[in-house]
């Protein structure tokens, strides 16, 4: 967050400098361009080491859009989207390509823009995903920061004369393009196979569980405020609870409404409850006060790895009696169709409903195995990257 905000702050104050006449419109460009790629890089670099999240956030606008056809392509688009902001930061650094950059970057934001302010005036995605998990913005905050970063775009677009390249090879600068774009490229397809290197969700290994549900003692909490409605002589009116409307003679109480005035502290994790489908019995506490526990989850049963869940079987089947370790699967899906989905060699474990959104929080695979003790994360794995017997981790 830090970087972010010295990079708005240089910006800005190199405008302000330039307005002034400290500095010349041209060294004013040129501080924009790098601090304004740096912002492009660094945004594309916390959405391409985890593209699968970022592919849930595009799900969401195509729900919001009634574009249902898309959801189907929200991950390639998610990586074409990620790979394009970063071609742009990095061409805009090499200085090439300087006309097709700028207006790519300025279609860009627009799109962007539209997004964030639908979001923000129907209140439809809390979140515009900008920043993956990295740093969560709310809708108005997203739409003030890509006006923001509008003007900038629109900046550079007629300031393009003073963007110049950094070296007059093309070779060498199309050679870094291509070493840029191998890079990046790995970045999302090693992601994809196993699990993103950089975790900055609240289940990342070495979190406690049960210390996140809660909110400490010194949490800000929510404040609300009452607004009364009175008739006094023949007309409604609305009073605060300061103003005790009940004390003036001859009025009526009509209605009372509850407003919230400022949104007090949220836990770090949220929505984390493990029901028993059978029972309807809440597992969440008994699961997380056990000593070692080993978690195989399926966030959608239909959409699993059937090749995935058969290693998970042989590894399970491979732990010796001496580091047996209780097992539960967790799904969002019921149990008939787990059932119907998995052969019975894959139930040697009781299932527990979970909500769907926290598992693909959980752990980027389906399915994948969530280790915990005492309610700390201490590994969690994507199925291709399972070791050959999993009581090395849990020792």
């Amino acid at each position: 967050m830090s970087f972010l905000i010295f990079l708005l702050s240089v910006q800005v104050l190199s405008i302000l400098l330039s307005l002034m006449k400290f500095i010349s419109h041209k060294f004013m460009i040129s501080i924009i361009r790098f601090s304004y790629a740096s912002f492009l890089l660094f945004s594309g670099f916390v959405k391409l080491i985890d593209p699968l999240g970022f592919s849930y956030k595009l799900q969401e606008y195509f729900e919001v859009f009634g574009f249902d056809f898309l959801i189907p392509f929200s991950l390639l688009m998610s990586i074409f989207v990620i790979l394009f902001e970063m071609f742009l930061g990095i061409c805009l650094i090499l200085g090439i390509h300087v006309r097709k950059i700028v207006w790519g970057n300025l279609m860009l934001m627009v799109f962007f823009t539209f997004l964030t302010f639908f979001s923000a005036y129907f209140n439809k995605v809390t979140d515009c995903g900008c920043f993956g998990d990295f740093m969560k913005l709310d809708p108005w905050t997203s739409f003030t920061k890509d006006i923001y970063l509008l003007i900038i775009s629109f900046l550079l677009l007629f300031s393009q004369q003073y963007i110049t390249p950094l070296t007059k090879s093309i070779k060498m600068n199309n050679g870094v393009l291509l070493i840029s774009f191998i890079i990046l490229l790995f970045i999302p397809i090693h992601a994809l196979s196993f699990l993103p290197f950089i975790d900055f969700r609240p289940y990342k290994i070495g979190v406690d569980i049960i210390k996140d549900k809660n909110l400490p003692e010194n949490a800000k909490q929510d404040v609300f405020k009452d607004i009364w409605y009175y008739e006094v002589n023949g007309e409604i009116k609305e009073f605060s609870t300061d103003d005790e409307p009940w004390k003036i003679d001859g009025a009526i109480f009509k209605d009372r409404s509850t407003l919230l005035v400022s949104k007090g502290d949220e836990p770090k994790i949220k929505d984390f409850d493990l029901v028993d489908e059978i029972t309807d019995v809440n597992m969440t506490d008994s699961i997380l006060n056990m000593d070692k526990v080993i978690l195989v989850i399926s966030h959608d049963i239909q959409k699993t790895n059937i090749a995935g869940h058969q290693k998970i079987h042989n590894l399970l089947n491979n732990i010796s009696k001496e580091s047996t370790f209780p097992v539960y699967g967790l799904s969002s899906s019921s149990i008939d169709e787990i059932k119907n989905k998995l052969s019975k060699s894959d139930l040697l474990y009781p299932y527990f409903l979970v909500d769907q959104t926290t598992l693909k929080t959980m752990i980027r695979a389906n399915p994948g195995i969530f280790l915990l003790q005492d309610g700390i994360v201490i590994e969690k794995m994507h199925w291709r990257d399972l070791p050959d017997d999993i009581s090395m981790i849990m020792h």
